[in-house]
């Protein structure tokens, strides 16, 4: 199993200066960790975050070929205007995107972090700008690699997103940020890529 250098994730979080919801889950994440290993699924338990799950989408992801929602928080169901329980996130994005977002899962998948950002029209007139990130978890006895999505949506800006075209738009910037493996000197700058409509 593939080892990663812990506190690199930790100083490239660090230098992502997170939002609040996204920088407690990224923490719980971290303190997760088994050594240089990635948590597994089993070891996340939702009541530790419990008023950040309305934000949050957690995928199975088997690199290279599919990426399927497991289960979707209420507030990402709502804004998305359907059940996602099941969907195939690949076949849900734009047909010239997805290609794009199998890569981008996959990366995520065999170690990297996604942090960015997603502009977002509201009712008051004045643009919210979201910050979402995704994480990955150890792959299992399948292959499969659970990966946790979080979007920062705190009730005062949820309630007044004004479409849900909006809400799936195009981000306005995307930073992949690939774990460093054991061994490598820590403490250097995120390698980061831009990444379209993840």
């Amino acid at each position: 199993m593939t080892t990663f250098d812990k506190h690199a994730a930790e100083a490239d979080i660090a230098a992502l200066h997170l939002e609040y919801s996204n920088a407690a889950l990224a923490a719980y994440w971290l303190a997760l960790w088994q050594g240089g290993r990635l948590p597994p699924r089993a070891a996340f338990n939702p009541a530790m975050l419990k008023s950040f799950l309305p934000g949050i989408v957690l995928f199975n992801v088997v690199a290279g070929e599919s990426v399927t929602v497991r289960l979707a928080g209420t507030r990402i169901a709502h804004i998305l205007r359907q059940e996602l329980t099941g969907v195939d996130w690949i076949a849900a994005a734009p047909p010239g995107h997805r290609a794009t977002r199998l890569d981008v899962y996959t990366r995520i998948a065999r170690g990297a972090m996604l942090a960015g950002h997603r502009r977002l029209a509201t009712t008051d007139g004045e643009d919210y700008l979201c910050e979402e990130i995704v994480l990955p978890f150890a792959p299992d006895a399948n292959g499969i690699t659970p990966v946790l999505a979080h979007a920062h949506l705190p009730s005062r800006r949820f309630v007044k997103i004004k479409s849900v075209e909006q809400a799936v738009g195009q981000p306005v910037d995307y930073r992949l940020v690939a774990l460093k493996p054991a061994g490598e000197a820590a403490g250097q700058p995120p390698g980061t890529s831009a990444i379209i409509a993840a």
